[in-house]
């Protein structure tokens, strides 16, 4: 018998709820910059025109319109043969063209040069006027590839560069195993950047002064996963800082393969005075928190007058050793060096022969 149940249904009541808060705005993402606009038909025939007529072609394939980015076919140079010569020419801004050439040895050794200008014609003039030879050299044992820019007056002025309008931007040397890359920076002051690397083989291990016997201008060899790293302080700035680093990158080029062709042992007897001024200039920032800690107690046992001078050098210390500090361009390193030692290494490179015993000093 069908039946009623005499309660009613149930019903879900929701509580009442405060009122709720005006939605949190979303904000609006950042306005894009707006994508470049690819160049027409006839402003491509326009840009291409003029490099054509030197017998350079458009490389369809590697080239990018919609980035506004032109490749040239790699041709051999014409002043040698033997490099390979390829040209790029983008906007990396509006109304300024940039213009690169890489030319590249068969080793895989390449020199670019970078121009910036209003009139394309007229930097492939500019940049052809570089001879080749400039940005390439060679001594006993290595070779060295230069990276170049020219300065924007140079191109302005649609005339043909002078040497020392070049300002080095990058440089590699190949030497018997070993790359050394050097970079450089932008900015006055700062030292630049460089690298060595074994080209295969085991890690090894190099002596931390291997590059800082030439002078205090090196600093010591740090050791990275991939390989070493370095600074070199330069000076000056423009044309001038430039010319500094090429002489101090010859130089080092010439003792890193004079001293990479002998036996590790022969490392210390021909650097030993070397190596103990770069042990000192380590040891330097150790040994002025030392005398500073040492003068400090020292000053309270003076009887100094109001109107010494060495009384008002010593409240003047503080701020003296910031701008010390700061005008270093890099941060000292508070550490003991390592005694200089005679190395026992066979060779500079594991499973390698050993070196003559004999060489070129550098």
């Amino acid at each position: 018998m069908l039946g009623f149940s005499r309660h009613p249904r149930a019903v879900r009541v929701r509580p009442a709820s405060a009122p709720s808060a005006a939605p949190t705005p979303v904000p609006s993402p950042p306005p894009r910059e707006p994508a470049a606009v690819p160049w027409t038909h006839h402003e491509l025939i326009a840009l291409v025109e003029p490099f054509a007529r030197r017998g350079r072609h458009l490389d369809m394939a590697a080239s990018k319109r919609l980035e506004r980015l032109l490749v040239f076919r790699t041709v051999a140079h014409a002043a040698d043969p033997q490099l390979s010569d390829t040209l790029q020419l983008d906007t990396p801004a509006d109304g300024v063209f940039r213009l690169t050439r890489v030319l590249a040895r068969p080793g895989g050794l390449q020199a670019r040069l970078v121009v910036e200008g209003p009139e394309p014609a007229a930097l492939l003039e500019t940049i052809d006027a570089v001879p080749a030879q400039r940005q390439f050299g060679a001594g006993p044992g290595y070779e060295l590839a230069l990276g170049h820019r020219l300065l924007p007056n140079a191109a302005a002025g649609y005339r043909k560069p002078a040497p020392q309008e070049l300002i080095l931007s990058s440089a590699e040397v190949v030497l018997d195993g070993f790359r050394l890359r050097l970079q450089m920076t932008a900015v006055k002051g700062i030292p630049a950047d460089v690298e060595l690397r074994a080209d295969a083989g085991e890690p090894i291990e190099l002596p931390q002064d291997l590059l800082a016997v030439l002078g205090g201008h090196w600093s010591r060899l740090t050791t990275r996963p991939d390989g070493w790293s370095a600074n070199l302080r330069l000076r000056g700035s423009g044309a001038e800082r430039s010319a500094d680093a090429e002489g101090k990158l010859t130089a080092a080029a010439c003792h890193l393969a004079s001293t990479l062709a002998e036996e590790p042992s022969r490392f210390h007897p021909r650097w030993r005075a070397a190596r103990w001024r770069a042990a000192g200039r380590r040891g330097f920032p150790l040994g002025a928190i030392v005398l500073m800690c040492i003068a400090a107690a020292a000053v309270p046992q003076l009887d100094l007058k109001d109107d010494s001078v060495l009384r008002m050098l010593v409240f003047q210390a503080p701020p003296l050793l910031l701008v010390l500090f700061f005008g270093l361009g890099e941060m000292p390193r508070i550490e003991i060096p390592p005694w200089p030692r005679r190395l026992t290494a066979p060779a500079w490179r594991r499973g390698a022969a050993p070196g003559p015993a004999g060489g070129s000093t550098s």
